[in-house]
């Protein structure tokens, strides 16, 4: 019988508008690799009678220690005006070793085929023996049994490429047009997709469930209809093990022109590093069970092996732009978390050691900006540190903000990171992220990513930065009063000029100054905190500050250490070093 080949329709070009995004740099593939990617991977068809044509979507030859699964996903085209039926063929394998084996059909094969539409059906087969031979032929065949003897007439032989042939989830995608490196476009032509996808983040995540790596990718609709993300998953692969990922969200379409992210959930452990991920896509093997019912058995089968960094799924592999203090970070424009009027800005990161417990804390405070004509609730961003080596150190937020933002005005949320005694602050980069759960799966999803400078320390200087307050000390004293009862009254006098940021409003949940004394051998006696807004505030000019300290001696020389100091949502004071007076 002739045989013609032609193109899928799966070969879709999509546009370079494809690619290009308002919040993250150019560092994903340009949309002619996407193109020659598609290009490269299109599904051949084949003519199978004068109204039928085949494409093979997948291949299955997977070897275990006793026996072989060898399966074929065959989608079917009926190119008629009619409805037709499927024609009747066994489909066939044959090995490298010369022997053939006939797969059996599933139960849900359907019989016929509407008008100008496809269907999918599902063969497979389970064979003993251990031979790992290699599957090197398809076959139709037409057997005829009311002759005899019965006739055999093949309809169609295909040579499969081995490239083609998944072996297992521990087998290797060895095709090199789809082998791509992280942030490379790719499509899925197999599932006659136009969609397009993008890895953006991956990430590894610790909760009281357990440890799992998050994979983000973005899904591009360039056409014209409404398009349903198809069904497929991401595997992770270390140097000796598979590590099986599933969609969060189950069910995601895209508006023409839109664009959405997926986020793949893959179960770890601590210690584990991907070398690289596979895009599979599920196929399901049906046998009848009795009174209507069936057994499904599912199998996934790599399309497309994507190389990761070392530490990829620690530290991320974006590349991370130099960020200024004080402007807006560029966010996702894809994101719906954070409303596009609002501007959100770092504008303080401090790095100061905590002698007495062994570690460093981080302080960073994010300004919230509504540029709108109307309240804006205060979104959680949840933020993250990373080291230079890769350590990531997950942002713990202030335990209470407002409930919104008023209108062209800004308000400010800080957080705290706890980081090693070794951990300097150089070169560090910050992640923000919004929460998402989908069921009772929670993730992260990327907002924005850059590299963040840390503010240097005085701790003796008469000018403090306290966002949105800078504050300067004219003059300070420490007295101790001797009371009736001959207990000494520590005080300190402070001469303030306190110039708040106007446009940044405050509140009771403002960070406040913790006044701090320490006797001479620097034993801490007495200690009052000081709000900077609301009722009890510092305020310009001469403040008293009663130290709660009583002692019946005069202690010298003393010294009162000023810090800036809020509780986080663990309940843990976090304090950062102002200046010290000492006297």
């Amino acid at each position: 019988m002739k045989k013609t080949m032609k193109r899928s329709l799966a070969t879709i070009i999509l546009s370079t508008a494809l690619l290009t995004t308002a919040s993250f740099p150019a560092w994903a593939a340009e949309g002619s690799n996407l193109a020659a990617f598609a290009a490269t991977n299109a599904v051949t068809s084949y003519t199978l009678t004068d109204k039928v044509e085949v494409e093979i979507k997948s291949i299955l030859n997977e070897h275990e220690s006793d026996s072989t699964k060898l399966g074929a996903v065959i989608r079917v085209r009926n190119t008629s005006g009619k409805i037709t039926r499927v024609p009747d063929f066994e489909l066939r394998v044959h090995m490298a070793d010369g022997t053939d084996y006939t797969l059996q059909p599933s139960a849900k094969n359907v019989k016929s085929i509407q008008p100008k539409s496809q269907q999918e059906l599902s063969y497979l087969t389970v064979v003993d023996g251990g031979d790992d031979a290699a599957l090197t032929d398809l076959s139709f065949v037409d057997v005829d049994l009311e002759v005899y003897p019965k006739k055999e007439t093949t309809l169609l032989a295909v040579k499969v490429d081995g490239s083609n042939v998944w072996n297992g989830s521990d087998s290797s995608i060895t095709k090199p047009a789809a082998i791509l490196k992280w942030g490379e476009a790719f499509a899925l032509p197999s599932l006659r997709s136009p969609l397009g996808f993008i890895p953006i983040d991956i990430h590894k995540e610790i909760t009281a469930k357990g440890v799992s790596t998050v994979v983000q990718i973005q899904v591009v609709n360039p056409t014209k209809e409404r398009q349903n993300v198809p069904n497929f998953g991401i595997d992770g692969k270390t140097e000796d093990r598979v590590y099986s990922g599933s969609r969060a969200e189950a069910s995601v379409t895209l508006e023409p022109g839109e664009k959405k992210y997926i986020h793949i959930v893959i179960p770890t452990d601590l210690d584990t590093e991907f070398t690289s991920l596979n895009v599979v896509t599920p196929e399901v093997f049906s046998v009848a069970a009795g009174e209507g019912k069936f057994l499904d058995n599912s199998y996934r089968v790599g399309r497309i092996n994507i190389l990761l960094p070392n530490g990829a799924a620690t530290q991320g592999v974006i590349p991370a732009p130099d960020y200024a203090l004080g402007t807006p970070v560029k966010l996702d424009s894809t994101n719906k978390f954070v409303p596009s009027n609002v501007d959100v800005s770092l504008v303080e990161l401090h790095v100061t050691s905590n002698e007495d417990d062994g570690f460093n804390t981080a302080i960073a405070k994010f300004k919230l900006t509504n540029n709108s004509d109307r309240p804006i609730p205060i979104p959680a961003i949840q933020t993250e540190l990373v080291s230079k080596d890769g350590y990531a150190y997950g942002g713990k937020r202030q335990a209470l903000t407002a409930l919104s933002v008023v209108p062209n005005a800004s308000y400010v949320v800080s957080y705290s990171y706890a980081l090693p005694a070794s951990e300097t602050g150089e070169g560090l980069k910050m992640n923000l992220y919004s929460q998402q759960s989908s069921g009772e799966t929670t993730y992260k999803s990327l907002l924005a990513t850059a590299k963040v400078p840390v503010q240097k320390n005085d701790f003796t200087g008469k000018e403090l930065s306290v966002y949105p307050y800078q504050i300067t000390i004219k003059d300070w004293s420490i007295s101790a009063i001797l009371q009736a009862s001959m207990i000494y009254d520590y005080k300190l006098k402070l001469d303030l000029d306190i110039k708040p940021d106007k446009k940044v409003t405050v509140d009771k949940f403002n960070n406040s100054l913790s006044f701090e004394l320490f006797d001479k051998v620097g034993n801490p006696v007495g200690k009052s905190v000081q709000a900077l807004s609301g009722e009890g505030r510092l305020y310009n000019g001469t403040n008293t500050i009663d130290l709660n300290a009583r002692s019946n001696q005069l202690d010298f020389p003393i010294q009162v250490k000023v810090f800036e100091t809020f509780t986080n949502e663990y309940g843990e004071v976090v304090k950062r070093l102002l200046t010290t007076f000492k006297q």
